[in-house]
């Protein structure tokens, strides 16, 4: 399959065995850089439609168990899955053994626990992946349940450390000519989101706990105009926010003094000056002002404010997928500096025969 212009991963052969999001998700960025990916097509309804045109663009579509599957396995440089334990063993391509005749292979598996140990053979939601790894230890209030991260944000983690730990292994075995089996799980994707707060856990033995929407008066998420907005200010960033509002009374030395501001009735004292000023602004003023400023501002967007945002625009952001019903604008490259292709969404298992072809010879 060519590309116009020659990406970053053009060469590398990616067989996808098609499972849930992880996988396609992994997948999707090794495409968009240029690899060659066939998808092996996962269970029907593993994806809904809106994730198909999302993650599988610009992938190559074969059948489920295409002939000679073990052959197409041989001939890539990566394998990628996200079955559970033995599953890859049950199709005839035990990692060991594909290893073993092909030492340059990447096989990159991702499970909600790993592929041994205790719990390898629990399954897992995307909830319970975030519950386990320790994330809804942070969210919520306390008192309260905890709250799931909006949409599918545990098995995308998992399948983004699976994009980042595959590209970093191909690019071992071009250098060496060994390749690795890699073996990921939701659950400590998880517990690596937690940044201060598992070592901190760790360290007293005791979790931290969950401060919900408010952390502080100057660090937080509230009611605008037109839906929520927030400022997330560090010290060194406190006195431009406090000037800002323009408010006098914010003035008091008490709120520009970090020490007087750790007592809870100054927080709270201040925390309703900051409550107020937010509530006549629209999000598009807390965001000018915060770049103003010089301040971290930030507000909650809805999908159309994400596809009519400007920024996301001048940054190249979406990429327009062709698809049988018209072209969709889908998240595009994740970062700047890296050409993409979003390429367009294939039929299921309409290129069994083609990348036969392509990958094991005219014969084939």
């Amino acid at each position: 399959m060519g590309n116009e212009r020659e990406l970053p991963l053009s060469g590398m052969r990616v067989l996808e065995l098609g499972g849930g999001i992880p996988a396609a998700f992994a997948t999707r960025w090794l495409a968009g850089f240029g690899a060659d990916v066939a998808r092996s097509e996962g269970p029907e309804g593993a994806l809904d439609g809106d994730e198909e045109v999302a993650l599988l663009a610009g992938k190559r579509r074969i059948a489920t168990d295409p002939p000679r599957l073990r052959e197409l396995a041989l001939a890539a440089d990566v394998l990628v899955e996200d079955g559970a334990p033995g599953a890859l063993a049950a199709r005839g391509l035990d990692p060991r053994e594909l290893r073993r005749v092909k030492p340059a292979l990447v096989i990159t598996s991702l499970t909600p626990f790993g592929q041994t140990g205790p719990a390898a053979s629990w399954r897992a939601s995307n909830l319970v992946a975030h519950a386990a790894g320790g994330i809804l230890s942070l969210t919520g209030v306390v008192g309260r349940p905890p709250l799931q991260n909006g949409y599918s944000q545990a098995w995308m983690l998992l399948g983004l450390n699976g994009f980042s730990a595959t590209v970093a292994a191909y690019y071992g075995a071009l250098a060496h000519g060994q390749g690795d089996w890699l073996d990921l799980s939701a659950q400590e994707c998880a517990a690596g989101m937690l940044e201060l707060y598992g070592p901190r856990a760790a360290f007293d033995h005791l979790p931290a706990p969950r401060l919900g929407n408010r952390v502080h008066a100057l660090w937080g998420i509230f009611p605008c105009a037109d839906g929520f907005a927030g400022v997330c200010a560090l010290q060194r960033q406190a006195p431009a926010f406090l000037n800002l509002t323009g408010a006098p009374e914010l003035e008091d030395p008490r709120f520009h003094d970090p020490v007087a501001r750790l007592d809870p009735a100054v927080d709270a004292e201040l925390g309703a000056h900051v409550v107020r000023w937010f509530s006549d602004k629209r999000k598009r003023e807390v965001l000018e002002q915060g770049e103003k400023h010089k301040v971290p501002m930030g507000a909650v967007l809805t999908p159309l404010d994400l596809l009519a945002s400007p920024g996301l625009a001048e940054r190249g952001f979406f990429a327009e997928v062709a698809t049988p019903n018209g072209v969709a604008r889908v998240p595009g490259r994740p970062f700047l500096g890296l050409d993409f292709a979003a390429g367009e969404l294939r039929a299921p298992a309409a290129d069994t025969d083609a990348v036969a072809r392509d990958w094991l010879g005219a014969g084939a």
